[in-house]
């Protein structure tokens, strides 16, 4: 396999080639009305039930791909009428709240990882499992609905539908233009964090001030980073999961962000990263103004789209010179994604929502649009092969992800310890990493400090007796091998 230079090699040497729910807050008419065409109920009634589903538009084109996804269903429930009502993604939480607090709930919402357990220990997320049947649990692999590790399931009940499997939303990607490299002498990905670097430098300095070596996607891209070096708990919540202590100043988190800070003061990354929003990332990369980045696997599809002829490389994640120490967590087979609310007036037919919303049809029709990897693998198992692009995700997939301890799921403790520690994001090291970066200061003393506030953070929590140490520690637990939660 052709290989990047290693770094004792000259560089020629392989030289081979508005708050959105304020507008839809108004709409939020949950109840039914008459129906003037004489259209029946989902239950046979003379009535048209109205339903408000509160989703995030993305990604681009998502707005007309529900729309039209909703007219099919209610083609097909002529008693069923779907209001949509659209948020940013950074919103979408706020939002929803807001409609629960005044009395005006959606009947479907999307809240997805911390934000999902956010809804659900306000009580606003309604229990599935009078609703789930076989055929139902027929449709994902088998033993992935289990309460103990779907990431559904709370307290041993179904509480949310999956859109796309955890195990691809998590992943951790690197994708690269083959071009640019091989421009200034690469004939392949950087492996390790320091031949990174001396690309990025490279492709940079080559770039007379239009092309840049890296991006790294805000934070994003150094948690990713340091996710091949550390257990992803500690750039998760700087709770390191081997000993249940604080370990942002975890050698390794430093050196990943010393990296990054580095780069950025050399002028490795591209200009202006700092005011960037969550799309640019793929957009820039797309129109070639720079080499490298940390990549979300639905970035994949909007590259191709915006630049089909781009020679794009799609490979894991460099690791720490030292080596691998770690993998991109599979903390749960699903993320959750919809809910029904606990408010709702008409739950039996917000559960043909959430079922169409987890059908075949439904997946395979978002598989189609986006060419993202949908939790029903059996619609698009046997396309990916014929596109090269996802079938080197998936091959990312294969040989960089890992099952990993979930405190949420292993004890009420463990859960007690992290939702408290997801209203607390001013604990993450974040903000402090890219502070860091930006005003190129060390980033080792902002570390100890945010340590010595998440060991007062615990000790509070302790000290109540709802949870204890034991709830985030799993010492036999091995970072480089698959973790076992039934033993």
């Amino acid at each position: 396999m052709s290989h990047v230079r290693h770094a004792q090699m000259s560089r020629r040497s392989v030289l081979t080639a508005g708050l959105g729910a304020a507008a839809g807050l108004g709409l939020a008419a949950c109840g039914s009305s008459e129906d003037p065409s004489g259209g029946g109920s989902s239950s046979g009634g003379g009535a048209t039930v109205e339903l408000t589903l509160a989703l995030i538009p993305d990604p681009p084109g998502a707005s007309e791909f529900y729309r039209a996804q909703m007219d099919a269903f209610e083609a097909a429930n002529p008693g069923i009428r779907i209001n949509i009502i659209e948020n940013p993604g950074d919103q979408q939480l706020s939002a929803v709240e807001l409609m629960f607090q005044q009395g005006n709930a959606p009947d479907i919402y999307r809240a997805q990882a911390a934000g999902f357990d956010r809804m659900y220990s306000r009580g606003w997320a309604r229990s599935l499992e009078e609703f789930v049947t076989d055929d139902f649990r027929s449709r994902f692999p088998e033993g992935s609905l289990e309460p103990a590790s779907s990431g559904l399931h709370r307290n041993g009940e179904l509480y949310s539908i999956p859109l796309v499997w955890g195990k691809w939303s998590a992943m951790d990607l690197f994708v690269y233009n083959r071009s640019l490299l091989a421009a200034s002498g690469f004939d392949a990905a950087p492996t390790t964090w320091g031949e990174l670097e001396e690309i990025a430098r490279a492709v940079t300095a080559d770039g007379g001030g239009q092309v840049f070596g890296m991006a790294p996607e805000q934070a994003s891209g150094i948690v990713r980073m340091s996710r091949q070096g550390v257990p992803y708990s500690i750039p998760g919540d700087g709770i390191n999961l081997m000993t249940g202590e604080p370990d942002t100043a975890n050698p390794t988190m430093i050196e990943a962000v010393e990296l990054m800070r580095r780069m950025n003061a050399e002028g490795s990354l591209i200009t202006g990263w700092e005011s960037w929003d969550s799309s640019r990332s793929y957009t820039e990369f797309a129109a070639g103004s720079f080499a490298m980045y940390t990549a979300q696997s639905w970035h994949i599809a909007e590259i191709r789209n915006l630049n089909p002829d781009i020679e794009m490389g799609i490979v894991a994640v460099p690791v720490p010179d030292s080596g691998r120490a770690s993998y991109t967590p599979i903390t749960q087979q699903f993320d959750p994604l919809w809910s029904m609310s606990s408010e709702t007036e008409h739950p039996e037919e917000a559960w043909l929502v959430l079922d169409f919303l987890a059908s075949a049809d439904f997946y395979r029709a978002y598989y189609e649009e986006f060419g993202t990897l949908t939790a029903m693998q059996s619609v698009w198992e046997d396309e990916i092969q014929a596109n090269p692009d996802l079938s080197e995700v998936f091959g990312v997939a294969e040989s960089t992800m890992q099952v990993v301890p979930n405190p949420k799921l292993a004890s009420e403790g463990g859960a007690t310890i992290l939702n408290a520690r997801a209203e607390r994001p001013e604990l993450r090291f974040t903000d402090s990493a890219l502070e860091s970066m930006i005003k190129n200061e060390d980033f080792a003393p902002k570390a100890a400090a945010l340590d010595e506030q998440l060991r007062t953070f615990l000790d509070e929590i302790f000290a109540t007796g709802d949870a204890s140490v034991e709830d985030i520690s799993f010492p036999d637990w091995d970072p480089l091998q698959p973790y076992d939660a039934a033993n």
